[in-house]
């Protein structure tokens, strides 16, 4: 899967203007079946993984479907009036989709039944279908290939389930990849106590497994410590050993919550609806840890450890308690992030705090100057300097909190990195020894979707540098906006996440034209490689804004498990 500069990509050295440039990009190739494509995360040797979301043509079952609903033919009227509004006709009925397979042939019938059944109520309710839109890919060449983690052929249609959640998070130097991801959902039949006509409902054997691939392709899942009700585990990172070996971290789940195993008893009891639906609709219901798994150079696991909770929980506490690792150094230096306790009064803080593992203990990197005060580290060197971010959990949101964060273990200096200006959030993503860090940070200072751009700090430097400045400057032939940076090498090549403009596609992949018959156009990300070349920074006129297609509305990695897309953006040094 190595990635190769390619011939048909875009070498910005075309010009006098690309020479003046310190960047040099090259795009890596796209899904051709989906709308964005991203890089999560590559190796010094050019090896690429990543994921696509908003794929195209996911199949739709509608066997099971009650077309006497009255909230279904509800829908359909508020659609036919939306249509009405723009003045655009409807061009597809109810029966359509009942008895001609509309929701698979018909563009806008595949995007009104996307959108009913993935509507979150219908979600949580386990009686629709699952669909999730985003895959897995690693880049061979000249193309993206989705990589199947647990999907599974449906029984009912043609293809993948598309049921599942599945993210590779770090590829090691040799090519070994970690990831994780959720089992196929199945549909079954249930006659409640009393009933006489069965129901529908989509369930899954379990949440989330973690999983390692070998270079020769071999699955080996990283089971949980703790498996009733099939458990839960994510693999996060992976770092070669000198003597050939591995070791990951994440997470996994140790036992269930005292609140759980009440609701469990209480309420599922299978007279209503299965009592794997009961189960399965209960959020947060394991006590999970931040977890390291060991592997030999053949394979064989070595070891599995629970790195631990940062706090001990009271004995009476019904409540599930978690901690993550989320990235490992050379050294087997681990961070991540704990719920904790406040020093100063030993009161226990509502968000997760920053920390990392070593030698059996769990050490906090920041003291909370505010009880709504969250951070979390998220990447560390092989010198030891752990980067990160904190702020304060307000308004739902941490979009507009977000401050990066530099730690020094070996003096436990803790410093605030600089941003684009006073009150700009900042996401962290990676930083290579040489102690040069990459993110991505709000750019505008007002507005509900405020643009955010990528840049490149050095530690102890005054400022971040916008990546974008160091490219040529945006026009017809050079069409980018460099959105997020998620992997930066020893050598300073940098993988990251652009923008552009594209013909616009709906939801089955075709192009989409206006009333008036002429091509629409959107603006989508793409995964894109640049290399250090010789020359000044240009100076260019503020481009308009585009939109940046996010994987997620929050930093937090526990976000990810909540949603169809993402996510999961991940990068490592292997």
């Amino acid at each position: 899967m190595k990635f190769k500069l390619l011939a048909a990509s875009v070498a910005v050295a075309l010009s006098q203007q690309a020479a003046a440039a310190t960047y040099q990009l090259t795009e890596l190739p796209r899904h051709d079946n989906s709308k964005y494509s991203y890089v999560s995360d590559a190796n010094e040797a050019g090896d690429v993984i990543g994921h696509a979301s908003n794929l195209f043509g996911v199949k739709i079952d509608v066997s099971y479907i009650d077309f006497d609903d009255s909230t279904l033919k509800n829908y359909y009227d508020s659609t036919k009036k939306q249509y009405e509004l723009i003045e655009e006709e409807i061009t597809f009925t109810l029966e359509d989709i009942q008895n001609n397979d509309a929701a698979n042939t018909n563009a806008q019938a595949h995007a009104f039944m996307l959108s009913y059944v993935m509507n979150s109520s219908r979600v949580v309710s386990q009686e629709y279908q699952r669909i999730e839109r985003a895959i897995s890919l690693t880049y061979n060449n000249n193309t993206a290939e989705e990589f199947v983690v647990f999907d599974e052929q449906s029984p009912d249609y043609e293809g993948l389930t598309r049921s599942v959640t599945n993210y590779l998070t770090s590829i090691a130097e040799d090519g070994t990849i970690v990831g994780w991801g959720s089992a196929p959902f199945k549909k079954i039949t249930f006659t409640p106590e009393g009933e006489t006509e069965e129901e529908t409902y989509f369930v899954r054997d379990w949440r989330n497994k973690g999983i390692l691939v070998t270079p020769a392709g071999e699955k080996i899942r990283l089971e949980p410590a703790f498996t009733e009700y099939g458990g839960l585990s994510l693999a996060t990172d992976i770092k070669q050993t000198a003597d050939g070996g591995y070791i990951i971290v994440g997470q996994s789940s140790t036992s269930l919550s005292q609140r759980t195993t009440e609701n469990i008893e209480d309420s599922c009891d299978g007279v209503d609806e299965p009592v794997d639906v009961c189960i399965q609709r209960l959020t947060s219901p394991y006590h999970t840890r931040a977890y390291k798994w060991t592997f030999d150079n053949d394979f064989n696991l070595v070891s599995s450890t629970d790195l631990g909770l940062g706090f001990t929980p009271d004995e009476d506490d019904e409540r599930a308690y978690s901690s993550m690792a989320v990235a490992t150094n050379g050294t087997g230096l681990t961070v991540g992030y704990s719920r904790a306790r406040r020093q100063s009064n030993d009161d226990l803080l509502p968000y997760e705090q920053a920390v990392y593992f070593t030698n059996n203990e769990i050490k906090r990197i920041k003291e909370v100057e505010s009880f709504i005060e969250y951070s979390q580290a998220v990447d560390v060197n092989d010198n030891g300097t752990i980067v990160g971010v904190f702020g304060r959990f307000t308004g739902g949101s941490r979009d507009y909190d977000s401050t990066g964060f530099y730690f020094n273990t070996n003096t436990a200096e803790f410093k605030e990195m600089p941003a684009y200006f006073e009150g700009s959030a900042t996401a962290i993503t990676d930083i290579n020894n040489n102690g040069f860090v990459v993110g991505q940070g709000v750019t505008e200072k007002s507005g509900s979707n405020r643009r955010r751009e990528a840049f490149l700090y050095e530690i102890g430097a005054e400022k971040l540098v916008n990546i974008n400045s160091l490219l040529p400057c945006k026009n017809d032939s050079f069409p980018y906006t460099i959105a997020e940076a998620v992997k930066i090498t020893d050598d300073n090549k940098i993988y990251a996440i652009a923008t552009k403009t594209v013909e616009r596609r709906n939801t089955l992949g075709e192009i989409e034209k206006d009333s008036k018959g002429e091509t629409e156009y959107e603006s989508v990300s793409l995964p894109v490689l640049l290399t250090p070349i010789s020359g000044e920074p240009e100076n260019c006129t503020p481009p308009e804004a585009e939109t940046y297609e996010r994987q997620s509305a929050s930093w937090s990695w526990l976000s990810l498990l909540a949603l169809p897309l993402v996510a999961l953006r991940r990068r490592r040094k292997a």
